[in-house]
């Protein structure tokens, strides 16, 4: 039973299920029309035999006369012919059927199936003179006729059978071949997904189903390869963005460990642990974010304008030794984004970190509606996004110029966007002319 359980078996169960009732039908039509087909043939040759024998009988003086010719013995075999109830001819030996006969004496064109149905009898009136003189009864034998509808049923049984097991045979080894081709090539994405993601199906010719599953498997192989590789790339980028803080951490113990520092040093060595974890934490909280959004785990509706205060209360240049003001612009009128607010905050926390970085005094960050959707900007008053950086300012990994005295190790604008994107927005580079300062727009669903 484990073989039907599969597609093969269950196509070939179909497959045999509608052959079955297919020739159930044809077998039951072709027996009943072959019954019907042999009655009528048997009445015809009874009404036959009732009209031969009616031409031996004659009307004379007002009573019938049977005429004998040379063919009346094989005529008699069968035939018994009545003057209203008194028998002018009798079957010979045929004993066991005169009580039938003499029952259907005076009646006009029946048959009446007799002796359990071994045989049938038929009688017609005999008329002259415009009124009926007498009865004939013929009889006929049916053991014949019912040996043929036996052999017809059981031919027709056993030819049901072949041909319900070709149908089976035929449907196993058929869909057997043509899931082959199936089968192998699932196992070998399954293979190539966990071993070799560069193997590829190709464009080899095939059967047009099988064309577009290789296809589709090529698709998959590919988006499967990228995925990976973006997730390589990033978790390689976010280990090196963590190694900065977090070396500077040691860093700042081993020297707060090894010797004594004065209580300003002590203070300035505690802050920059502080940064640093904060900096760390907000990394994770935003990879988390991301996480949770792709996963559609952390949409909801979230008050844009509450977010921005927050962002204010909370603000810190992100070196902590840069005199930059923030100047939060926040919407007069009530503002919802698509997503949750501590998103939002997430994705704007690594705009303006880089904007502190890079400006000179002061961060703009401002919110606004735009066709149904949210619109963020970060703005500063730096020197801005060299034109050759512009093009790979939010690849991970990218820092921008590195001769601008400014850590960091360019995985937040990439951080931002990856979230933007996983809570269905954006975050792009507005167009500046060089030496402006930079400005980065937040789309996100209203």
């Amino acid at each position: 039973m484990t073989r039907f359980r599969t597609l093969r078996g269950r196509l070939t169960v179909l497959a045999v299920l509608a052959a079955f009732v297919a020739l159930a039908a044809l077998t039951v039509a072709f027996n009943v029309l072959l019954a019907r087909s042999l009655d009528a043939d048997a009445n015809r040759r009874l009404r036959s035999q009732a009209a031969a024998a009616s031409t031996t009988v004659v009307h004379r003086g007002g009573h019938l006369v049977v005429r004998e010719s040379p063919d009346d013995a094989a005529i008699d075999q069968r035939v018994w012919i009545f003057e209203g109830r008194r028998a002018l001819v009798r079957a010979p030996g045929e004993r066991r059927l005169m009580g039938a006969a003499n029952a259907l004496a005076g009646r006009s064109d029946v048959f009446s199936d007799v002796l359990g149905g071994e045989v049938r009898m038929y009688a017609a009136p005999l008329t002259g003179g415009g009124r009926r003189l007498g009865t004939v009864v013929v009889a006929e034998p049916l053991d014949a006729y019912q040996r043929t509808r036996e052999l017809a049923l059981l031919g027709s049984l056993a030819l049901a059978a072949v041909l319900l097991s070709t149908v089976y045979a035929v449907t196993w080894v058929a869909v057997g071949r043509a899931l082959g081709p199936v089968r192998e090539m699932t196992r070998s994405a399954a293979e190539w997904g966990e071993r070799d993601l560069e193997r590829r199906f190709g464009s080899r010719p095939r059967p047009d189903e099988l064309g577009e599953l290789a296809t589709t498997f090529d698709g998959l192989l590919d988006r499967l390869a990228s995925s990976l590789r973006h997730e390589q790339r990033l978790s390689a980028e976010l280990s090196h963005e963590l190694r900065t803080p977090l070396a500077r951490i040691m860093a700042e113990v081993q020297l707060l460990q090894r010797r004594e520092r004065s209580e300003r040093d002590r203070r300035d060595a505690l802050a920059a642990i502080a940064r640093n974890s904060e900096q760390m934490h907000r990394i994770l909280d935003t990879l988390m974010a991301a996480a949770r959004a792709e996963a559609r785990l952390d949409r909801g509706r979230g008050d844009v304008r509450a977010a921005l205060e927050r962002i204010a209360d909370e603000w810190a240049p992100a070196e902590g030794d840069a005199p930059v003001t923030l100047d939060v612009r926040a919407p007069a009128e009530p503002l919802a984004a698509g997503v949750d607010a501590a998103v939002v905050e997430r994705i704007v926390a690594p705009l303006l970190e880089n904007a502190a970085r890079h400006a000179r005094s002061q961060v703009v960050l401002s919110a606004e509606p735009r066709d149904g959707r949210v619109l963020l900007r970060v703005t500063d008053d730096g020197p801005g996004v060299p034109p050759e950086a512009r093009d790979t300012v939010f690849e991970p990994g990218v820092a921008g110029a590195r001769d601008n005295g400014h850590g960091g190790a360019g995985l937040g604008l990439a951080l931002a966007r990856r979230l933007a994107h996983a809570a269905g927005g954006d975050v792009t580079l507005a167009p500046a002319a060089p030496g402006s300062g930079a400005e980065f727009l937040v789309d996100l669903p209203g």
